[in-house]
C-alpha cells in the first residue's frame, strides 16, 4: 500500500540523522502518490494521487483519506504534480501532461483551469511540464518549473485573476520542485544536474548548492534526482527528497545518473544549510 513517511530532524544540531515517526498508509490512494502540503488554514494534509489524478485529504495518523480536489479530465492524461496555496487558502496543482495549473477553493471540489498555456507544456526530457509553483510574498506573481522545457515561467497575478505567463529564466536542468524564501529568491531543484539552483527576485543565479556523489551500498549519498525542496520551520535548512529516478523504466534515454539511481534500495531526503555563499570580489572590489 502507498504510504507517507512521517518524520523530524534529530534534536541535535551536530547530528545529521533524522528521526522516522511512523509510516502512513493512505487509503484508497493509487500507487503513485506526488506532491503534498498542509493547508495554510485548516491544516488539512493535503496529498497529490498522480495515479488517480486527484488531491487527497489524508488523516497523518491512520491514514483515512478522502477525496479533496478532482479535475474534468481523464485520470490516464492528467499529470497532477505539486500543489501551492494562495492567501486565501484557495488551492493550486500543476498538471505536467497539460500544462495547466487547476484551481479550487479553500474546501476542495471540482478545479478549474486557472491557467492554460504552452510554456507550461513541453516535448523535452524529462517529458513533464509544469511541476514545481509557488507565490512571491505580494501574491501578485505565480512562479512555475517546467522540467522538460528547463525553464521557470512567471504568471501575474491581479486581484486573482492570471496575466499571460511569459518564460522567467532558462537552462535549469531539470527544473522540478521550487520554494520560495522570506526574502522571494526562488530555490530550484533541478533533478538532471543534481544540485539546487537559486535565482534572486530578478532571475540571476546567487547560488548553486548539493551535487552528486554516487551511491553508498544502495543509498545516494548526496542529490540524485532531488524532486521537492521546502525549508525547515525556522528557515535554517531546505530539506530536499532525492526522487532517485532511473529515466529508463519510462522508455527514455538514460540520464547522466540512471545508471546509479537503478542501484538504488532506499530513498532519501538530504538536508543543505540554507545559506547563500558570497561571491569573491573581482580586481574592481565588485561582487
Amino acid at each position: 500500500m502507498p504510504t507517507v513517511e512521517i518524520g523530524r530532524p534529530a534534536e541535535s544540531s551536530d547530528d545529521r540523522d533524522g528521526q522516522l515517526i511512523r509510516h502512513v498508509n493512505v487509503a484508497g490512494s493509487s500507487s503513485h502518490l506526488l506532491g503534498i502540503g498542509f493547508h495554510p488554514s485548516s491544516h488539512a494534509l493535503l496529498v497529490i494521487d498522480f495515479g488517480a489524478a486527484k488531491v487527497l485529504k489524508v488523516n497523518p495518523h491512520d491514514g483515512s483519506s478522502s477525496t479533496f480536489m478532482t479535475v474534468p479530465t481523464p485520470a490516464a492524461s492528467t499529470g497532477l504534480n505539486a500543489l501551492t496555496f494562495d492567501s486565501a487558502g484557495n488551492v493550486y496543482a500543476s498538471d505536467s501532461f497539460n500544462g495547466i495549473v487547476w484551481k479550487t477553493g479553500p474546501g476542495g471540489g471540482l478545479a478549474t483551469a486557472w491557467v492554460t498555456d504552452p510554456l507550461l507544456a513541453t516535448s523535452g526530457v524529462p517529458p513533464f511540464g509544469a511541476n514545481g509553483l509557488g507565490f512571491n510574498k505580494a501574491g501578485n506573481t505565480l512562479f512555475v518549473a517546467n522540467t522538460g522545457n528547463d525553464t521557470i515561467v512567471k504568471i501575474p497575478v491581479t486581484a486573482g485573476t492570471p496575466g499571460t505567463p511569459e518564460v522567467f529564466v532558462n537552462s535549469i536542468n531539470g527544473a522540478d520542485g521550487l520554494v520560495l524564501d522570506s526574502h522571494d529568491n526562488i530555490w530550484v531543484a533541478a533533478n538532471q544536474a543534481d544540485e539546487i539552483v537559486v535565482l534572486d527576485p530578478t532571475g540571476k543565479v546567487i547560488a548553486k548548492l548539493g551535487d552528486f556523489n554516487g551511491m553508498d551500498n544502495g543509498v545516494a549519498r548526496s542529490l540524485m534526482f532531488p524532486a521537492s525542496p521546502d525549508f525547515s520551520k525556522d528557515g535554517r535548512y531546505l530539506y530536499v527528497s532525492n526522487l532517485t529516478l532511473d529515466l529508463r523504466l519510462f522508455g527514455l534515454v538514460e540520464a547522466v545518473d540512471s545508471q546509479w539511481a537503478a542501484q538504488a534500495k532506499r530513498y532519501t531526503i538530504s538536508r543543505i544549510r540554507a545559506v547563500i555563499p558570497p561571491f569573491p570580489r573581482d580586481d574592481d572590489g565588485h561582487h
